[in-house]
Order: C-alpha cells, then sequence, then structure tokens
C-alpha cells in the first residue's frame, strides 16, 4: 500500500467542500459495495449499530430502515458539514432514531464493548498507514464480544499490482489530493484486521468502477 498524503486538518476541511455534491455525485459510485458490505454484516432489527465515516448519509438511512424503530442507531464522522447533511437525510425520510457525533476514527466518544455492529466505508482509504491499527484497535474497543465487523475500502485486486490511481495519487502535491481525489488511494486491510485481533476474517474483491473490498470480521468472545 502506498502512503496517505494528507492531514487530518485538509481532509476536514475537503469534506466539508465535498458534502455539497457528494450524495448526488459520488455516493451513487459506491453504492452496490456499500450495500454489499450492508448484506453480508447481517444486520438484525435490535441490533445497536454503529457506522463510522456517515458522510451525508445515504447508508446511514439503509441501516436505519434495517432495526426497530425504537432501537437507536449511532454515526460520527470528522465532517461537521457531512454530518449535517446525514441529519437532514434520515429526518426527511421520518426517522427520528440517530445519535451522530462528530469524531477522529482515532478515538471514538463511545465506551467499550457497546456496539453489536461496526460499519465502516470508503475511511480506511484515507488514513496514514502507521494509524490503520490505532483506527482498528479502536473499532474494536467499542465493539461487543462477538460483534460483527464490516469494512469496504477502495482496493486492488492484489498487493503486487500498481493502479493508475495509485500513479496519479503519487503524482499530485499533498495539498490537492482531498480535492481532487477524496485524498483517497487503494489499500489492503485484511492482513491489518487479523493482526488487530478479529477472528473470522474475510475479504471480498469487488469489481466495480470504484474497485472495492468488503472486510467482515467478528470480535473473539468471552
Amino acid at each position: 500500500m502506498i502512503e496517505a498524503k494528507s492531514a487530518t486538518h485538509r481532509i476536514r476541511r475537503a469534506y466539508n467542500l465535498w458534502s455539497l455534491f457528494y450524495g448526488r455525485l459520488v455516493a451513487p459510485l459506491e453504492h452496490k459495495p456499500r450495500m454489499l458490505g450492508l448484506e453480508q454484516v447481517g444486520i438484525q432489527p435490535h441490533d445497536k449499530v454503529l457506522e463510522v465515516a456517515v458522510g451525508p448519509g445515504v447508508t446511514l438511512l439503509e441501516i436505519v430502515k434495517r432495526v426497530d424503530k425504537t432501537t437507536v442507531v449511532y454515526g460520527a464522522d470528522l465532517s461537521p458539514r457531512m454530518l449535517e447533511k446525514a441529519r437532514r437525510r434520515v429526518s426527511d425520510a421520518g426517522y427520528v432514531n440517530v445519535d451522530l457525533r462528530e469524531a477522529d476514527a482515532r478515538q471514538l466518544p463511545f465506551p467499550d464493548d457497546t456496539f453489536d455492529v461496526l460499519y465502516n466505508s470508503y475511511m480506511l482509504d484515507l488514513i496514514p498507514l502507521r494509524d490503520m491499527p490505532v483506527v482498528l484497535g479502536e473499532f474494536k474497543r467499542v465493539l461487543k464480544p462477538g460483534g460483527r465487523l464490516a469494512l469496504v475500502n477502495m482496493t486492488k485486486k492484489d498487493a503486487d499490482s500498481r493502479t493508475w490511481w495509485e500513479r496519479l495519487y503519487l503524482r499530485l502535491p499533498a495539498r490537492w489530493a482531498p480535492y481532487l481525489l477524496g485524498g483517497c488511494r487503494p489499500v489492503l486491510v485484511e492482513g491489518l484486521v487479523s493482526e488487530a485481533g478479529f477472528c473470522e476474517v474475510k475479504r471480498e474483491y469487488i469489481r466495480h468502477i470504484i474497485p472495492s473490498e468488503i472486510v467482515t470480521a467478528t470480535k473473539p468472545g468471552v
């Protein structure tokens, strides 16, 4: 994997701007892998679910539809304007059972062993390599024993290939990458998820407009 270029403050600023059109232009390109990830994690009506990096709330709304209306769905995002979009999308659809927080995935504002399901899509491809174990450690911390994890990431087929996207990413100045490419580059996280202590780790590669991987795993039980 190549290294991420963009500092956190640049990502936040860029995604505040992306919030103006992400739901209309980018989210449709990511829809198929996101929905496959949701199906694979198997959300049940009474599951306590956290989505990290809710963006404009497109997948959040699908999660809310899958749980009982008395079950609160939790979400977090680095960008306050993305959170505004997500709140409005869910509210306009007639749902009120959400709790959204502005937060960095490296330090989630939730207690240990809280959630049955944690879903995260197209975020780890923004994260520096050194921070990936920190983020995955936070995901594991907030999941209950036996809790399920679903990750959807921009990826490539295998570690040996070098994609045109990677070549373009490497050529861009760091300050431009969040605006022109969303700060994303292909990642491969199956091994990192195993190293973080998850079990039943599985990866599916999706040939798509945005080549994607779905990685599912379980936090070991007591």
